[in-house]
């Protein structure tokens, strides 16, 4: 390939279209945490919105770099990755994957300290801190990469859902509570969703190059079987939080929420059961991440009337 890489290449293989996912569990958090106690720090929300971006980001090149040399992009069918099509070269991928390792590390630690210097909850989210910045790097680089056996849906859960959203909420009070495990899950299966989407589209490609996925280890009929799990849960879910919720401020707004977030997620079950192809499933991924988004900020809204 050529020497020069244009903006246009990075702004690409940074897959901004992820982003949604990245942002949605910040600004659940943040919005539990004003449920909590009433009070926001717009200063550490922002931090927390560009340590995502450098998580995500991380994770994205890290991703085009590891399915890159493995081959498991060669002839993807949907969202074309930069190594793979050589438009970015190996080395390149890889300096850039270092260079947003360092930002990850340098900015979740500041955010950190900013958050919990003086207390426990220090040494705990640093550890976070690292282990969100190994995910990002480990999902398909390196010896044994966690989406090559399986381990993604457990690791999106958990950094997308549990520690995303919980975690963002602790940065504004101080403390974790229990309650912010309900919407933590609807976010962290909203997410599983639509990595299950994703890989129903490479079901194909990624048998052929060793990508085990849950998909390719139990089939197509099960991953869409799991897909409507995962909606079906997030739905529940979300019902029971919102009761719960709302019953916390006296007021009704969550469960409005809710009841639009149900109203969408109905509409992109319906388009799912229709979906055969992986052009199909390709279509449906922007959609699931912003109606996982709209679940994040109409929830969090409602909790500041």
């Amino acid at each position: 390939m050529a020497q020069g890489v244009t903006l246009k290449n990075w702004i690409k293989a940074a897959r901004l279209r992820t982003l949604p996912l990245a942002f949605a569990v910040i600004i659940l958090g943040s919005g539990l945490g004003y449920l909590h106690t009433g009070s926001f720090s717009i200063e550490l929300f922002f931090l927390a919105l560009l340590t995502s971006f450098s998580y995500q980001v991380l994770s994205n090149y890290a991703n085009d770099l590891g399915d890159g040399i493995k081959g498991t992009d060669d002839n993807k069918r949907g969202e074309q990755r930069a190594v793979a099509s050589g438009l970015i070269s190996i080395s390149q991928m890889r300096l850039a994957t270092n260079l947003f390792t360092l930002l990850s590390l340098i900015a979740g630690s500041t955010l950190v300290y900013m958050a919990f210097k003086g207390t426990l909850y220090f040494y705990l989210f640093m550890v976070l801190n690292v282990s969100a910045v190994w995910a990002a790097r480990s999902y398909t680089l390196g010896s044994n990469p966690y989406a090559y056996w399986g381990g993604g849906d457990l690791f999106v859960i958990l950094f997308f859902g549990l520690v995303g959203v919980m975690g963002s909420s602790a940065l504004q009070t101080g403390i974790l509570y229990a309650l912010d495990v309900l919407p933590a899950l609807v976010a962290g299966a909203m997410s599983a969703s639509v990595l299950t989407c994703n890989n129903l589209r490479d079901r194909e490609g990624d048998a052929q190059h060793g990508k085990h996925t849950l998909v390719v280890r139990y089939g197509e009929k099960w991953g869409r079987g799991y897909f409507k799990a995962l909606l079906i849960t997030s739905i529940v879910l979300s019902l029971v939080f919102s009761i719960m919720a709302s019953i916390k401020m006296s007021g009704y707004y969550p469960i409005v929420a809710h009841m639009v977030f149900q109203f969408v997620l109905r509409g992109q079950f319906k388009k799912f059961t229709a979906s055969q192809t992986p052009e199909d499933y390709d279509t449906l991924l922007k959609p699931l991440a912003l109606t996982t988004l709209l679940y994040c900020i109409t929830t969090s809204m409602s909790f500041f009337f």
